[in-house]
C-alpha cells in the first residue's frame, strides 16, 4: 500500500519510532516531517502548511497516519483527502503537565479532540496512556459550559486501542560482561521539566554527601537554552560527568548505554518510556517510578526491586543499586531478554495487519 505518514514533530521518540516504522514495514510508507521545535505552533498551523504542500499526495494515497502535535481535522478539511486515516497519540494535551507558573491552553485540548474525532482509528502507545486520555476527555468535556457534543467521548474511545511502539535494536550491541570500577549511572531523557531532573540530581547530590562513589552519562536532547539543572550538576558533579549533552551518532549513544550501569527515572509524565527500553536492552539496570507506563513496561517479578513511590525510596534504592551493581548480571540479561517484546522485527506485522484491515474496510 502507499501509506503517508505526517509527522510535524521529527525529533527524540517520535523520529525513532517514524524511521522504524519505514524502514520494517512491508508497505510503501512516505514521510512528511517538519523540524522537532516550535511545538504549539506545530499544533496550531502545521496542518495549513502541509496541505498547502502536499495536499496533492494526500488525496492520492491509500492511508495516511498523523501524529498528535498536527491538528488531524484541519489537515482533513484542507486537504480534503478522503482515504482512512490514523492518529497516533504518542502524547495529549489533555493530560501532558504544565510547568510550574504558566496556565493550560484550551485549545491544544481541543485540537487533540477534533483530531481524534478526524480520525478513524487512535492509537495509544500503552494502555496507561490510554486510560489517562479517556478519563481527562470525559472531564474536558464535562467543562463544556453549554451545547455540549454529548457523542464526542464514545466516539473517540470507541474507535481507539493501544498498540506498543516498535523500536530498532539493529544498532544496540550486546553488553559485554563488565564490572566498572565505579557505578555508572545514565540519564538519556530529554532536558526538561516533566522528567524532573531537579529530583534526580538531589538525590545524586545526598549520595555524594554520604560517600557513595559513582560516575554520570547526562544524555537525551536538549529544547531549552539554558537547563539550570544540569548547569549546576555540571559544576558540583564535575569529576564525575564521562558525557554531557545528547549525542548525534547512535554508534555512539548504543554505546553510552552499553557501559551504563543504572538508569534512573524521575519524570511525572511518560505513555511509553523509549529511553528506558533502550537502555534496559543494554543490560542497564532500571530504577524508576512506580506510576506513568513504568509498570507496564518492566516484568512484574521486577516490580519490587526496581520501581519506587518515593524520593526517600528512590534514595534507598539507588544507594542499594550502588553497592550491589555488580552482583546482578542474570537480572541484567533477564530484564534485557524481556525487552525483545518491543523489537520491530516482533511488533511490525501488528502494524502492517492493522494498517491493512483499514484500507480494507474502507473501501
Amino acid at each position: 500500500m502507499n501509506i503517508i505518514f505526517v509527522e510535524s514533530f521529527y525529533g527524540g521518540s517520535h523520529k525513532s519510532f517514524l524511521d522504524g516504522l519505514m524502514k520494517y514495514s512491508r508497505h510503501d510508507i512516505t514521510s512528511i516531517t517538519l523540524p522537532s521545535r516550535f511545538w504549539k505552533w506545530r499544533l496550531r498551523s502545521a496542518a495549513l502548511y502541509v496541505a498547502e504542500e502536499y495536499g496533492e499526495a494526500l488525496r492520492q494515497c491509500d492511508l495516511i497516519i498523523a501524529t498528535d502535535l498536527i491538528n488531524l481535522a484541519d489537515l482533513k478539511a484542507l486537504s480534503r483527502f478522503n482515504c482512512p486515516s490514523i492518529l497516533f497519540l504518542h502524547e495529549n494535551q489533555l493530560t501532558y503537565p504544565t510547568p510550574e507558573g504558566e496556565k493550560p491552553e484550551l485549545n491544544f485540548g481541543f485540537a487533540n479532540l477534533v483530531s481524534a474525532l478526524a480520525a478513524d482509528r487512535c492509537l495509544f502507545n500503552s494502555q496507561y496512556h490510554l486510560q489517562e486520555f479517556d478519563y481527562a476527555l470525559k472531564q474536558f468535556i464535562n467543562d463544556i459550559p453549554e451545547f455540549v457534543p454529548e457523542l464526542a467521548h464514545q466516539q473517540v474511545m470507541s474507535q481507539s486501542q493501544v498498540i506498543y511502539m516498535g523500536i530498532d535494536f539493529s544498532e544496540f550491541r550486546r553488553r559485554p560482561v563488565l564490572d566498572n570500577p565505579r557505578p555508572i549511572i545514565l540519564w538519556n531523557h530529554r532536558w526538561e521539566f516533566d522528567k524532573q531532573p531537579e529530583v534526580f540530581f538531589r538525590q545524586l547530590y545526598k549520595l555524594e554527601a554520604e560517600g557513595f562513589d559513582f560516575e554520570l552519562l547526562l544524555l537525551g536532547e536538549n529544547f531549552q537554552m539554558h537547563p539550570k539543572e544540569f548547569i549546576e550538576a555540571r559544576e558540583k558533579l564535575t569529576g564525575r560527568i564521562r558525557q554531557y549533552g545528547y549525542v548525534e551518532s547512535v554508534y555512539d549513544y548504543a554505546r553510552y548505554l552499553a557501559m551504563s550501569d543504572i538508569v534512573v527515572s524521575t519524570a511525572i509524565q511518560e505513555n511509553f518510556g523509549f529511553a528506558v527500553i533502550e537502555a534496559m536492552h543494554c543490560h542497564t539496570l532500571p530504577l524508576l517510578p512506580n506510576r506513568l507506563s513504568y509498570p507496564e513496561i518492566l516484568p512484574k517479578k521486577f516490580h519490587e526491586q526496581f520501581l519506587y513511590n518515593s524520593e526517600e525510596e528512590l534514595e534507598t534504592k539507588l544507594g542499594r543499586l550502588l553497592r550491589e551493581y555488580r552482583n546482578l548480571h542474570e537480572t541484567r540479561a533477564e530484564i534485557a531478554q524481556s525487552m525483545a517484546q518491543f523489537d520491530w522485527k516482533n511488533r511490525i506485522a501488528e502494524f502492517d495487519t492493522l494498517f491493512e484491515e483499514m484500507v480494507k474496510n474502507k473501501k
